[in-house]
């Protein structure tokens, strides 16, 4: 799903991330382990949407790369843990070995902690007013925490091989996926602007993107192949995950997936600035990756 926008995004946060990693390296081999799996690479889209939406708002995107790093670390963390023996067992993510296949299962659980609390000290540490920070924190910890994030997770680990209606699958999908683009959208706007109505639109976007982002991923896991996503493929069935095309069938979740599109950009109807036409271009490029 590469689009302009996205390519330069990844980029510009690359470099940031790489100074940072420069800076705040230490002879620690949990430092190590999960700088291992942060520069691994990946599309960088949460990041960019955090960019993109502090545009969008008004601001500066480049104001926005802690707040895209932060959400960068905690998404990595779950990575780190989703691949490990006890959850998913995965030995590849993002083409390369996981953090536990490359230091030990042990080494890669303290890394995913020690990512949790970097993203704290990267948000405390922004150059931005601090009615910002409280802000994003708070909506960090209900994103990432029992009403998001972890939650999610572990719904998505206790439905394996349990029938679930759609709302149940979707419900998940919200907590382990969606909420972490809602965040990427709300960091990016507040740090711009504490216009509640900027803000709600591009959440709003990030949500339903969110939805569809992960309808997009249930239909590659069963359709592509692991050279071309960077991890295990074929896993979800195997595994008995609850999922959109488990649930909906191909054809359906296809279809889903293109209502979620339609949400985001309806969403964001009223911006027409040059940051929402490539928050528009994003979606149509995620769902162009299983027409």
């Amino acid at each position: 799903m590469e689009t302009r926008a996205l390519t330069t995004g990844k980029e510009t946060f690359d470099r940031f991330l790489h100074e940072y990693l420069a800076k705040a390296a230490l002879p620690s081999g949990v430092f190590e382990a999960f700088s291992y799996s942060l520069r691994a690479g990946g599309k960088r889209i949460r990041p960019s949407l955090a960019m993109l939406a502090c545009e969008c708002a008004g601001g500066t995107g480049t104001d926005a790369l802690p707040a895209g790093l932060a959400i960068e670390m905690v998404h990595t963390f779950s990575l780190i843990h989703d691949d490990l023996p006890a959850i998913d067992n995965d030995q590849y993510r993002r083409g390369i070995p996981t953090c536990h296949a490359a230091f030990g299962e042990a080494t890669a659980i303290l890394a995913g902690d020690a990512l949790v609390f970097e993203a704290l000290s990267v948000i405390l540490n922004a150059p931005w007013p601090k009615a910002v920070k409280l802000d994003i924190l708070a909506r960090l910890s209900d994103c990432c925490g029992v009403n998001g994030l972890i939650q999610g997770e572990y719904e998505d680990i206790m439905a394996e091989g349990r029938p679930l209606s759609f709302p149940e699958v979707e419900e998940i999908d919200r907590k382990k996926t969606s909420r972490l683009f809602e965040l990427s959208l709300y960091a990016g706007a507040r740090i711009a602007t504490p216009d509640a109505r900027v803000i709600g639109a591009l959440v709003d976007y990030g949500i339903s993107l969110g939805l569809a982002f992960q309808a997009v991923d249930d239909i590659l896991d069963l359709t592509s192949n692991a050279q071309d996503l960077g991890k295990t493929t074929g896993k979800d069935a195997a595994q008995g995950k609850a999922t959109v095309v488990k649930s909906l069938g191909l054809a359906r979740a296809r279809s889903w997936a293109g209502e979620m599109t339609d949400r985001a950009v309806s969403s964001i109807a009223g911006m027409d600035n040059a940051a929402a036409g490539a928050l528009r271009e994003i979606a149509s490029a995620m769902l162009e990756r299983v027409r």
